[in-house]
């Protein structure tokens, strides 16, 4: 029989997913903007596949034999769309940069701007490898972690769908990138901690620490951004988004600030909730631990966490710059020039404000956990605010 508790607990979920979904609905549908003025119009992208091979100048690069470089006319059957079925010549256009040869049976995406009469390639078809892998994740998540681990795709999935259908259009309207990112984190960690634990103290104080670290974070990369003159106009992408910005509302300036609030999130949920995890267990096994012992057990514990999760995070950033720090590294740019590059500045600020905001969650966390979890300093008096 199901408790009352439990009842309330799937009314109160249900009203929310469906309240948030016709408000996603409302709000993306009436959302109206001009494309940006670069945007290619007529052409139309169909899956197709490799059927022969009509002719081929592929050779080995004489700089990089590994690879080859030419044009290829391929005969190929469209797979999707209204042309399905229907056979096409295209040009292949295999470069050094743009490697993508194709033999018989590849799959390939193709376009054109007259109805297929002529096409081109214009790359491989890969979604299905990433469909497989997406399962394959999902999978495991769903074995090991089983009731957990569906609620954790859920998790993951509602963080996702408030990013793309929410953020990106009160960009989109105008909003300020740091208060949308805060609306947006606010409303995963909720829904995230929630729909894992319950409404528990744990989930209390890791989502109140999680969330204030995680505005820290933000707060520095802005007042470092400032000091040093970084914003979203010095980004790789600040071209193609000024674009954007000419014909929309989007306030362009502290989007990378917005993207660094999100970013750091996630580290945060996972510090915090792991020392506040950690310590309701010690409690539940020895409940006559006082405050001052749950506080310096979690410095304990956040110790070992910081130095994993800080790693991580500046590895992270790392990853993605590898081929600008390899570029630096064999062009053997001067110490003074490379320290000041914009693009070496933006992934530090990125990295370094992340690891600071994981290191102050480890005092405030376990401070948090002290005041809520010790009644009384040696009490377990109302220690769930509802079984989890």
């Amino acid at each position: 029989m199901i408790s009352p508790k439990k009842t309330v607990s799937v009314v109160l979920w249900t009203a929310f997913i469906l309240g948030f979904t016709i408000f996603l609905i409302v709000f993306n549908t009436t959302l109206d903007y001009p494309r940006p003025a670069d945007t290619q119009s007529g052409n139309h992208y169909e899956k197709a596949q490799v059927t022969k091979i009509v002719s081929d100048t592929l050779a080995p690069d004489p700089d990089f034999p590994e690879i080859q470089i030419g044009i290829q006319e391929l005969e190929l059957k469209i797979l999707t769309g209204e042309q399905k079925g229907k056979p096409i010549l295209a040009k292949n256009f295999v470069g050094r940069v743009d490697n993508k040869p194709a033999k018989v049976g590849t799959k390939m995406i193709v376009s054109s701007y007259d109805g297929f009469v002529s096409a081109m390639v214009v790359n491989y078809s890969r979604e299905f490898p990433i469909y497989i892998l997406a399962l394959l994740f999902f999978g495991l998540v769903i074995f090991f972690g089983r009731k957990k681990g569906l609620k954790s795709i859920f998790s993951l999935v509602f963080s996702l769908i408030s990013i793309v259908f929410l953020f990106i259009p009160m960009l989109i309207r105008g909003v300020n990138p740091v208060t949308a990112s805060i609306v947006v984190v606010i409303l995963s960690t909720a829904v995230t901690l929630l729909s894992l634990n319950g409404w528990c103290k744990k989930t209390i104080v890791a989502g109140i620490s999680c969330i204030a670290c995680t505005f820290g974070a933000g707060a520095i990369a802005m007042i470092i951004g400032a000091i040093t003159h970084i914003s979203t106009y010095t980004t790789p992408e600040a071209e193609h988004m000024i674009f954007i910005a000419q014909s929309t509302s989007l306030k362009l300036h502290d989007i990378l600030f917005a993207g660094i609030i999100i970013a750091a999130s996630g580290a945060m949920m996972d510090t915090t909730m792991s020392i506040a995890s950690a310590l309701w267990e010690m409690l539940e096994i020895n409940p006559k631990l006082t405050g001052k012992q749950l506080f310096t057990s979690g410095m304990n514990i956040g110790r070992d966490v910081m130095g994993t999760m800080t790693n991580t995070l500046i590895l992270a950033f790392t990853g993605s710059s590898i081929n600008a720090l390899m570029m630096i590294f064999m062009y053997d740019m001067p110490y003074m020039q490379t320290v000041n590059l914009e693009l070496l500045i933006v992934e530090i600020i990125k990295g370094l404000s992340g690891s600071i905001a994981v290191v102050l969650a480890i005092p405030v966390t376990a401070l948090l956990c002290a005041k809520f979890y010790g009644q009384g300093g040696n009490k377990m008096q109302g220690r769930r605010i509802a079984k989890h």
